[in-house]
This record gives C-alpha cells, sequence and structure tokens, in this order.
C-alpha cells in the first residue's frame, strides 16, 4: 500500500509539473528579432542590447562564436535559444523545487493538510498561509530547506487565532 501510494504521489507531481512548465512555456513571449534588438542600428548586438531585451549574459556569451563581444544576426539566433534554453531550465528547477516541497508539507504528519501555499523563485521558498502553532512553523521551515536546490526560504505563515 506504501508503495502505491508512493507511486500516486510521484504522478501526480510530473503531471503538475508537466501541465506547469507548458503553460509558462507556451505563454512566454517570443525573443525580439534582430533589427529590434539593435536599437543603435550598427548591424551587430552588444550585451548591452541584448540584456536590454531580457536576454542572460550567459546566454551572450554561448552564443558570441568568434568572441568579439557582438552578436552578428546568426550569432544572436543562437544566444537567443541559449537564452531561453536558460531560462527554461530555471524555471523547471523552481516548480520541481515547490512540488518536493508540497509532498513533504503533505507527507509529515505534523503539517500534514494545513493550509500551507508554497512558492519558488530562483531556488528561494516563499512559505505562506495558516499554521496551529510556532512548532507547526519550525517544522514546515525545516522541510523546506531539506530539498536539494533550496537557496533560503522565506515565511510568512501566521498562527490560526
Amino acid at each position: 500500500m506504501k508503495s502505491i501510494n508512493h507511486r500516486i504521489l510521484n504522478l501526480a507531481l510530473a503531471g503538475a509539473l508537466g501541465a506547469f512548465t507548458a503553460t509558462t512555456v507556451l505563454a512566454a513571449p517570443a525573443t525580439p528579432n534582430f533589427q529590434t534588438t539593435d536599437s543603435n542600428g550598427d548591424g551587430m548586438i552588444s550585451l548591452k542590447e541584448f540584456q536590454a531585451q531580457g536576454g542572460q549574459e550567459q546566454a551572450f556569451t554561448e552564443g558570441d562564436a568568434n568572441r568579439d563581444k557582438r552578436l552578428s544576426n546568426d550569432e544572436y539566433t543562437k544566444a537567443g535559444a541559449n537564452n531561453d534554453r536558460i531560462k527554461a531550465g530555471k524555471y523547471v528547477e523552481d516548480a520541481w523545487i515547490t512540488a518536493k516541497v508540497k509532498a513533504l508539507l503533505l507527507k509529515d504528519e505534523s503539517v500534514k493538510g494545513l493550509d500551507v501555499n508554497v512558492e519558488t523563485h530562483q531556488g528561494t521558498v516563499q512559505l505562506s498561509g495558516w499554521v496551529n502553532s510556532p512548532t507547526q512553523i519550525a517544522q514546515a521551515e525545516k522541510l523546506a530547506r531539506s530539498v536539494e536546490g533550496v537557496k533560503d526560504v522565506s515565511s510568512a505563515l501566521q498562527i490560526k487565532r
């Protein structure tokens, strides 16, 4: 029975993560075209221009094939793809952390079933909602910190009165 519950929980987490990720990826804005990003019209894209459109420095560097610190149209295409990959990877990691923390909270007898909301952004877990005691706040924070990839835990948990 315990094995079946574990499998069901893993399937539910995988399904939720897949749906959550697909929705966000489909809703993400498209990368601006080369001409739009080339704000000074010099036919090349600088790091500053790339970052002004939401680009990450790592993606710029990976796309700059000739290492001249400027992107041609072809290099821009590669940098844009790298940027999308980096953003998606970070988002999936945050969604995975959220799912793992929620699963641990549901499994733990001392906090199970409580109204605890979990959100993750760039590895920082935000806990909010209502618990019955300070001990439950401490346990929820401890469980969140135990998940691999968690950089910090911020708690806005409140005790029911």
